[in-house]
């Protein structure tokens, strides 16, 4: 291996538009067969033949549609070549084809003077420890552009023995390789400012990732404290403490050379359940006074933007499903009656379609079901007109707790002033108050959603 490091070079290989240039119907060949060669270890996962397997992603393959708005009008398409990036199958697939691909890269090089001594690849990737002149090289990749019309790769030479791979930044020194860090041209450094309107650990997570990385990646204890001053400096310069970066650092290599070191602990008899995690808008102090009595229920907190500049840009152009096909929503709905000339108002959730549950209140005020799973409480107005078809969408939550905390918060909130958090009153067509709703909660929701 010393020869290789001091007489080779280290080449890096990228193939061009890896997910849509996979020649898909190749790549179902090669996984057909290897599913037949494997039908043992299959059938332990599914009762589905090799075959169906393999005919039913060249289905999914061959049927992947994106929607666009554009004004009122849905544009569709269909992707004809490739694997749809962002398909939970593509990753899987273009591997199992690249691996095919490469099966005879240091082959070539071999019938074309060089040696390939080492190779790996990540993704769409490669590097590679070559031997060989320039023209073998260029006549090695071009043989690797002729292997399949659809796969085109280009090449990345080392410079004063330094190559970047990824984002890091290996370097040649004597009989062994150095790595440290590796930065584009383009890096402006940015990082979110000490005084942005965000979380705490948010700022403290941005430190950490940056200080583990740069303990990974840097071989020498040299380049190592050069890393840690630079982001030193860089997160000072936005105006964080000295005393807060320390402790971001610190924290970081206690948890790594700990988690270097530990052992896997054994199962504790008193166990806490894990903590049922839910996204809430960040709202300042206010966030840190929900978050602690959220905490005394068993539901852990954790912010989120409540708007993206990328839902902002994309909002419009991306397809919605229509209202009654959502699930996972809290919903109101109108009824005829009313009380000091408001109307009466129903709030529900439901992690089904909205549709589906419109269908059972309809059923249930009409009297076409009598089960009492399936009745609601609008089968006590069957003098009134509720209005169905107007049916509005307060808000969304996968989990299940968090939607009852929001159906308690709206039923005590859109009584007679929507906007406004007011005590539960007879304007409510609900048997219930929200009960998942401490009272000592309204002070602080009522400040958390204005």
């Amino acid at each position: 291996m010393t020869h290789a490091v001091n007489s080779c070079r280290l080449v890096s290989l990228d193939v061009e538009a890896m997910f849509p240039s996979i020649p898909t119907q190749t790549a179902i060949s090669l996984i057909r067969t290897q599913l037949r060669d494997n039908r043992d270890a299959l059938s332990d996962v599914t009762c589905l033949k090799p075959d169906a397997v393999a005919d039913l992603l060249n289905i999914s393959i061959q049927n992947c549609h994106a929607v666009i708005q554009d004004g009122d009008k849905e544009r569709w398409f269909r992707q004809t070549t490739g694997l749809a990036m962002g398909k939970s199958y593509s990753p899987v697939v273009a591997d199992l084809y690249m691996g095919h691909w490469e099966a005879d890269l240091e082959l070539l090089a071999a019938n074309c003077g060089g040696r390939v001594h080492a190779f790996c690849r990540y993704a769409d990737d490669y590097l590679v420890l070559f031997e060989g002149s320039d023209d073998i090289l260029s006549t090695w990749v071009n043989q690797l552009n002729s292997k399949d019309s659809s796969i085109n790769v280009t090449t990345d030479l080392e410079v004063n023995r330094q190559l970047p791979y990824l984002d890091i930044c290996i370097t040649r020194r004597d009989d062994k390789f150095c790595t440290k860090v590796y930065r584009k041209s383009c890096n402006t450094n940015q990082v979110p400012a000490f005084s942005s309107y965000t979380e705490t650990r948010y700022l403290r997570a941005a430190i950490r990732s940056d200080c583990t990385r740069a303990i990974r990646y840097c071989s020498s204890m040299r380049d190592r404290q050069q890393e840690l001053d630079f982001i030193r400096q860089k997160f000072h310069h936005h105006g964080y403490p000295r005393s807060f970066i320390d402790s971001a650092i610190q924290k970081t290599r206690t948890d790594l050379r700990l988690k270097a070191r530990a052992l896997p602990a054994p199962p504790s008899a008193n166990s806490h359940p894990a903590p049922v995690r839910v996204s809430v808008p960040f709202a300042g102090p206010l966030f840190y006074q929900l978050k602690r009595e959220a905490s005394k229920i068993g539901i852990q907190l954790v912010s989120k933007p409540s708007v993206t500049i990328g839902s902002l840009l994309c909002s419009k152009a991306k397809h919605h499903l229509p209202k009654l096909q959502q699930s996972n929503v809290i919903y109101r709905i109108e009824c005829s009656c009313q009380v000091d000339g408001d109307p009466m108002v129903y709030i529900g959730e439901t992690d089904r379609e909205l549709g589906t549950r419109l269908r059972e209140h309809r059923e249930s005020w009409t009297g076409a079901v009598r089960s009492r799973a399936n009745t609601s409480a609008f089968s006590t107005h069957r003098d009134c007109s509720p209005a169905f078809d107007a049916i509005k969408i307060l808000n969304r939550a996968s989990h299940h707790q968090m939607r009852l905390l929001l159906e308690s918060a709206y039923i005590r909130t859109v009584g007679r002033r929507e906007a406004v958090l007011v005590s539960p009153n007879d304007a409510n067509v609900n048997r219930n108050s929200g009960a998942l709703l401490h009272d000592r909660w309204l002070p602080i929701i009522r400040r958390f959603c204005q």
